[in-house]
């Protein structure tokens, strides 16, 4: 695990800004990636789809980029690890009153990526008592949308161009406030409590209004989904462990609609400061995906190779 500080909010450097870009973790679902950052703000995701205009990009943007947090009142520290030859991430936050663990998913199935988008984020108390601040602030995808809030029975759907979605939370979580451009709430656990928040999308189609104990169950499902893969690769030789973390982080990268292999899960930056060299690798690129073709082969991950070469 690595440790990292984050001061209370009013000694915070701007939204957004900080953390290097090593210090994010991410998450993914066969067809996208979401990345994280220390202070519990997934400051990029592409929805639904890798190459799709960004909902999340405050890593971006920082002043005005769209963002999803949950983040405890005042400083505290968080340590984050994958859980054993898997992609869901679980981060431990202590703070001066109590302790909790975050564990976060891009949910599929066990057949599969979900013919949605599906961001569970599961919240469980620890030690002693931590109030926590929940935020969506939805971006504009690119400046080519203006997000909308539509309330109905069953919710609050958002609409962010041709994307929509919705929050579902369990009941203990509590909303504040509903604008357009955000959803606000705040939950209070103690030691043995749990709470969990998702985050549902879906473009140019219908969204299906799922129960949150289903999203919540389907963060496991997903985890034995990842460890099934994992235990079909091939590798005895050395540094076994970290291996098999790396095929994880390239597993990330292939689309599975097409089999594609994305060189990277963001957009772009120039090599240099003021350089022209900026391309979206979040394109398939030959070499780069040559490359990754040539690992998984090497550990036996045959099906990712024919779909990637295919």
């Amino acid at each position: 695990m690595h440790r990292i500080s984050i001061p209370a909010p009013a000694e915070s450097p701007p939204e957004g800004a900080g953390f290097p870009i090593q210090d994010y973790a991410a998450l993914g679902d066969g067809r996208s990636v979401a990345l994280i950052a220390p202070d519990g703000a997934v400051g990029w995701w592409c929805v639904p789809n890798m190459d799709s205009p960004p909902l999340f990009d405050r890593i971006l943007d920082p002043g005005e980029g769209g963002y999803f947090q949950i983040r405890p009142e005042g400083a505290f520290e968080v340590e984050r690890r994958y859980r054993p030859d898997s992609n869901i991430l679980e981060t431990l936050v202590t703070t001066p009153d109590g302790r909790v663990r975050v564990t976060e998913s891009l949910n599929s199935s066990l057949a599969g990526r979900l013919p949605w988008s599906e961001f569970a984020r599961r919240i469980e108390g620890l030690a002693g008592t931590v109030r926590f601040h929940i935020q969506a602030v939805f971006g504009t995808r690119g400046d080519t949308a203006s997000p909308w809030l539509q309330p109905n029975p069953n919710g609050c759907v958002f609409h962010v161009g041709p994307l929509l979605g919705m929050m579902r939370c369990t009941p203990n979580i509590r909303i504040l406030e509903e604008q357009d451009r955000s959803i606000t709430a705040t939950v209070t656990l103690s030691e043995g409590e749990r709470a969990t928040v998702a985050l549902l999308a879906a473009e140019d189609e219908p969204l299906g209004v799922l129960p949150i104990e289903e999203i919540d169950a389907r963060i496991d499902t997903s985890d034995e989904a990842w460890r099934s893969w994992a235990g079909d690769l091939r590798y005895d030789g050395p540094h076994r462990e970290a291996v098999r973390r790396s095929a994880l982080a390239l597993k990330l990268l292939l689309y599975s609609p097409s089999g594609a292999i994305a060189a990277a899960a963001t957009a772009a930056l120039p090599e240099r400061i003021g350089g022209d060299k900026n391309y979206d690798y979040r394109y398939a690129w030959i070499r780069d995906a040559a490359y990754t073709v040539n690992a998984f082969l090497r550990i036996g991950a045959m099906a990712e190779s024919k779909a990637a070469f295919t």
